[in-house]
Formats: structure tokens, sequence, C-alpha cells
């Protein structure tokens, strides 16, 4: 079944809030994420409740997407990531949890042919920059959420192949640096 963005889920933009070194809540800028759109970066960027951005704070099956700036991405927000709060450069895009999964539009909006549709739509500026009325006229295939989790399932094995080989690729490369740097220092010494 295919819907518009606007009939599955509400869209606003995050909070715009000067960050601190220390807090209670993660305050998440765009350079937080890693290439496989992972919060993995997270420095000393925090904010406090203060009644005003409250409702900016992210809710399971919520996804953010980078709706400004040189890099579109999205990434469903986990609980277990702690209290955050999505900089305003991010949509906070508040799914309905009865029609589909948080994690599966992250993917969906992550898709090649999505992304390639939203760099269309935000084209023309110097800095990337999608508008909303346009962002809520965004097709979403939705299968069932039976369907939706199994495919976010294998996408979560792929992106975990990913890591393991890309961890592997950094362990040989550390061994060859410490075998050729023994080799040269063998050489140097016995000239």
């Amino acid at each position: 079944m295919i819907q518009k963005l606007a009939n599955i889920a509400e869209i606003q933009f995050g909070s715009y809030d000067k960050p601190q070194e220390t807090g209670s809540i993660k305050y998440l800028h765009a350079g937080h994420f890693d290439k496989l759109y992972k919060p993995t970066k997270f420095e000393e960027s925090f904010i406090e409740l203060d009644g005003k951005n409250d409702k900016f704070l992210l809710q399971p099956n919520d996804v953010i997407l980078a709706g400004k700036g040189h890099r579109t991405f999205a990434w469903a927000y986990n609980p277990d990531f702690g209290k955050a709060i999505p900089s305003s450069l991010f949509y906070i895009i508040r799914t309905k949890p009865s029609k589909v999964l948080g994690t599966y539009l992250a993917q969906y909006l992550n898709s090649e042919k999505i992304q390639y549709n939203l760099k269309l739509i935000g084209a023309g500026a110097t800095i990337t920059s999608i508008p909303k009325r346009e962002l809520e006229e965004v097709s979403v295939d939705i299968p069932s959420l039976e369907e939706q989790k199994k495919i976010v399932d294998f996408i979560e094995l792929l992106d975990e192949d990913l890591r393991l080989t890309q961890d592997l690729l950094e362990k040989r490369t550390a061994l060859k640096q410490g075998i050729i740097n023994k080799l040269m220092s063998k050489k140097i010494l016995m000239s």
C-alpha cells in the first residue's frame, strides 16, 4: 500500500537550542552520525528540558530526517539511546505505529531512490533544504507490519556484516603496518 508521508506521520522541525557540555538530554547534530547513519560519534552536546522544548523530545517509533545540509539521511530513534532532542537541522517524523515501524521508515527514507528524490526536492540552494510541504507529499510503500519487521531485521544483519568487515579491515591494516615497521627497523639495524 502506498501512502503519503503526511498520512502516516506528524512532521515538525527539531529544536533550535545552544548545546552545553553537560546536561540530561542529548542534543543531536548531523556530525553525531557515522556513514551508516548510526549515532556513534556523540560528543558533549546536551540541553535541559525547559518547558519550551519538551515537544521535541524523541519518542519510541520516531524518525529524524536531516532536512537541511549536505547529508540527507534518516535515523529511527531507539529509547535505549537515552533521552534526545534533535537540532533544527532535522525533521521529527512522529509515525503512527499501527501503520509503520519507525525503523522501517528510516530504512525506506535512506533507500537510494528516495534519497535521490529528496535531493531533487531540496535542490536549488547552496545548502540542501527540504521544504516540509514537499516532504509531506513523499510517497511511502508500506507493507504489512510483519513484512516491515522482516525487512528491517535483514538490513540490520547487513549493517552488522559491514561493521564486522570494517573492523577486520582496520585490524588487518594495523597488522600490515606493524609488520612493515618491524621489517624496516630490522633492515635499518642491519645496515
